[in-house]
């Protein structure tokens, strides 16, 4: 019986590169793997170790929803790095229901041909049985036993805090909606350790999500008479809106409110103003998921936590 170990030697290459050739990684050149498919072919063995139904590692990725920035240029960096190494993206969306990642990754873990998984943060499971690799993009505390990118933005936050104290801003307020609730509780916690105190008049969680968010969050601020120097928005989408909404007003960013968004989406530089905000690095956040993923897959192993820093980008919308 021709094995695993056999047909390496009768191929010149160790049981680590004939697998990595079954398995489709471009760490092993195409002439190497030739060699080792043409002896597997003579010996009548070559469906026994070459499995996958595809020609390429397929890399599964569930994200919560299309629609959101942040997601859309996650899965368009992972698209990029995992076509580099030669796999193929399948994309899901769990649309944040509770329990649906849980089904999805089950799906992927026992009745797919997927090689591997990329969690991207929304209801994640407290725990799963997965029969494949898989990594975690953001918040994993509860996650036992899984691979996990953590993007750290606290520091980003401070920055971006201390930069607009500096420049005389005596009160700064936040515009969230629902889904970024945990970011507003970062926020009052930051700007309490950098101001000493925040009014909670100053901020506002809004039924709405993106742009529409933002314009209403703003309105209502507006409205109330309950309008700080600087506001901190839940992610760039909404503080576009808050940005409509001051024009409509009749005032100036930031020559009345200065504003802050946060994932530093493409268009925040090109709006007018241009949009100071937290660049949370998506490309360095999907080529640490992809490493981790593909070494796990290789080699079993894997790095526990990959953690990456966000950054403060300050452009004109805080220049005050």
């Amino acid at each position: 019986m021709i094995t695993l170990s056999k047909l390496a030697a009768l191929a010149h290459v160790s049981i680590s590169t004939a697998s990595k050739a079954f398995s489709g990684s471009r760490e092993v050149n195409e002439q190497t793997r030739e060699q080792i498919f043409r002896i597997a072919k003579e010996y009548g063995v070559f469906k026994k170790f070459y499995n996958a139904k595809y020609p390429r590692l397929v890399i599964a990725v569930v994200v919560p929803e299309f629609h959101s920035g942040h997601y859309s240029a996650l899965l368009s960096e992972l698209q990029g790095c995992l076509h580099e190494r030669g796999c193929t993206l399948s994309v899901t969306a769990s649309d944040f229901l509770k329990g649906e990642t849980e089904k999805i990754c089950d799906y992927y873990s026992h009745y797919t041909d997927a090689d591997g998984v990329i969690l991207i943060e929304g209801n994640l499971p407290s725990q799963m049985d997965f029969s494949v690799p898989a990594v975690i993009i953001g918040r994993a505390e509860k996650v036992i036993d899984m691979p996990h990118v953590t993007i750290c933005t606290e520091e980003a936050m401070r920055e971006a805090l201390v930069f607009v104290k500096k420049r005389g801003a005596s009160s700064v307020g936040f515009i969230s909606e629902k889904k970024t609730v945990s970011r507003l509780e970062k926020f009052v916690a930051l700007a309490e350790s950098v101001y000493g105190s925040i009014d909670e008049k100053y901020t506002v969680v809004s039924d709405l999500r993106f742009e529409e968010a933002g314009y209403e969050g703003m309105e209502r601020l507006l409205k109330e008479d309950r309008v700080p120097r600087v506001l901190f928005c839940g992610y760039d989408e909404i503080a576009f809106g808050a940005l409509r909404c001051l024009s409509d007003y009749g005032l100036s960013v930031p020559r009345d409110v200065a504003l802050v968004g946060f994932n530093d989406n493409k268009v925040s530089r090109y709006t007018v103003p241009s949009l100071s905000s937290i660049d949370i690095k998506h490309a360095e956040c999907a080529a640490l998921a992809v490493e981790t993923l593909l070494e796990k897959i290789f080699s079993g192993a894997g790095a526990a936590t990959g953690i990456v820093q966000a950054s403060f980008c300050p452009r004109e919308s805080s220049d005050i």
